[in-house]
């Protein structure tokens, strides 16, 4: 029974270093398999949706302009990468956005100009204070 979920030996096995990836797109092109495997070749594999996949890739760009930024710290371009404020902003070129019949979540993305791409999952009412909040921070668009 070694290695079994929850057993001594599987608590005391500390995680190994990322060694492959592998992703795998469904045939209804709503849905992906990935495949984690570590140096030790141990894998991981879950199914996520595609705004989910679209999430963790917004995550991980997330990530390397914060390692990015605290790189810049410490080869001495501390000034210019402290003064970056946009927290990872971008223009939003186009978003797109249905509702999911699993869970009653608003799914969707925004896609930048450079084609940059941020998944979205959030709750209905979350949803729509964020609709009144843009609407009272636009201009209006024309005059009657």
């Amino acid at each position: 029974m070694d290695n079994q979920p929850g057993s001594d030996a599987s608590i005391n096995d500390a995680p190994g270093t990322l060694a492959k990836f592998h992703l795998g797109l469904a045939a209804d092109g709503m849905s992906c398999a990935l495949v984690f495997v570590d140096n030790h070749q141990h894998s991981i594999a879950c199914i996520a949706s595609l705004s989910d996949l679209m999430g963790l890739i917004a995550s991980l760009q997330r990530v390397a302009r914060e390692m990015a930024r605290r790189q810049a710290l410490l080869d001495g371009g501390g000034e210019q990468a402290a003064l970056d404020t946009s927290g990872g902003a971008i223009n939003v070129a186009s978003a797109d956005f249905r509702m999911c019949t699993d869970d009653g979540y608003i799914l969707g993305s925004l896609v930048g100009e450079g084609g940059q791409v941020v998944g979205i999952r959030m709750r209905p009412d979350v949803a729509n204070e964020m609709t009144r909040n843009m609407l009272r921070s636009a201009r209006a668009a024309s005059a009657c």
